[in-house]
């Protein structure tokens, strides 16, 4: 991660007597990030809107981070007015990778599988997007704001993490567990059937 201060400034261009009304801008002090695999992960990144209207924001990521992303989640947050790079505001991001690396699985892909990370770790290049959303996408919190759409990016790297592990026999106890019990409920079953029986004899 770079502790170096990045900055950058989008502008919509909504022209009312030939001057710019409305604009969003990025700023982040990172461009990579160390991710887990199968974990959620959330980013902050922070907007600020110099112009004269109010904005709607959001994040998201460019299409390259598609085929490691599972989810993706971000909140959208009112950007008022006048907001200068020194006020800007942090608009979190959050999103799910799925598993990157090979595993050894005993059945399918999925299931009595162990890790050993024997891979070097995977790293995916993109961007992430700051976009002006529509009053509606805010979900009727609050009025006003620019109907404006547009967005600004700042570069990103994800490196996958493979994360080791042992192979988990936690399904097949549970099977063992399931048939010695529905074998436990069988011989209860006949052993009461017999019961019945004899004390029907003894009736007789």
């Amino acid at each position: 991660m770079r502790g170096e201060k990045f900055v950058v400034f989008g502008i919509a261009f909504v022209f009312l007597i030939g001057l710019v009304s409305a604009g969003v801008g990025i700023s982040w002090d990172k461009e990579s990030a160390l991710v887990p695999e199968k974990t959620k992960t959330c980013l902050t990144y922070k907007v600020y809107n110099p112009w004269d209207d109010d904005v709607y924001a959001k994040i998201s990521v460019s299409e390259e981070f598609d085929e490691i992303l599972t989810h993706q989640e971000s909140e959208i947050k009112l950007i008022p007015a006048e907001t200068s790079s020194e006020e800007a505001m942090p608009v979190e991001f959050c999103f799910k990778t799925p598993n990157v690396y090979e595993r050894d699985c005993w059945i399918g892909d999925a299931l009595i599988c162990k890790q050993e990370c024997n891979e070097e770790m995977k790293d995916y290049a993109g961007n992430v997007l700051v976009t002006e959303v529509s009053e509606s996408e805010f979900s009727g919190k609050g009025t006003g704001g620019s109907a404006t759409q547009m967005s600004v990016s700042a570069p990103l790297k994800i490196r996958v993490q493979c994360i080791e592990h042992e192979r988990n026999y936690s399904l097949i106890y549970a099977v063992v567990a399931l048939i010695a019990a529905v074998l436990l409920v069988l011989n209860i079953f006949k052993q009461k059937r017999k019961d019945d029986k004899k004390k029907s004899k003894k009736k007789k």
